[in-house]
């Protein structure tokens, strides 16, 4: 009685240790990938090479917060040159040259690059898609266009 129930104990676990066993077991997506072999072979209409990379830098804008710290500060900056009437005109174009270096900060600072990239797809057609960031990109990369993105294939 003994050695049967530990005889089963055995088997039980030999059977689950085969079910939990990766190779024995094809998963679905390993049925999928064996079987969709020859489909890679297949065309696929978004794909393509990669032609150019141009970047794109779009101004920034400003709030208005820039000019006005600038302009105080350049109008702090300008009162300590000179004396009486000097002082004032040294002021006042310290207050308006820091308004417009202010301004120029502020839109420098809002400016954002983005990257056009240009795909030659296989099928003769051409595509352009704006990404952020080239990472992972060069002319002459195999890419998939999925949706506005690229994906490297």
């Amino acid at each position: 009685m003994r050695q049967s129930i530990y005889a089963s104990f055995i088997v039980l676990v030999s059977l689950l240790l085969t079910a939990c066993n990766p190779d024995s077991n094809p998963t679905a997506s390993e049925e999928t990938a064996t079987t969709s072999q020859p489909q890679a072979a297949q065309s696929c209409p978004n794909c393509g090479t990669v032609a150019a990379i141009t970047p794109v830098t779009v101004e920034g804008e400003s709030s208005g917060a820039g000019a006005v710290i600038g302009a105080v500060v350049g109008g702090l900056l300008g009162n300590q040159v000179g004396g009486g009437s000097g002082r004032d005109a040294a002021t006042a174009v310290g207050a308006i040259g820091g308004a417009v270096a202010g301004k120029e900060i502020e839109e420098r600072k809002n400016a954002r690059t983005y990257y056009e990239v240009a795909v030659n797809l296989d099928n003769g057609g051409r595509e352009t898609v704006n990404v952020a960031s080239p990472r992972g990109i060069s002319v002459g990369t195999e890419v998939e266009i999925v949706g506005n993105d690229l994906r490297v294939r």
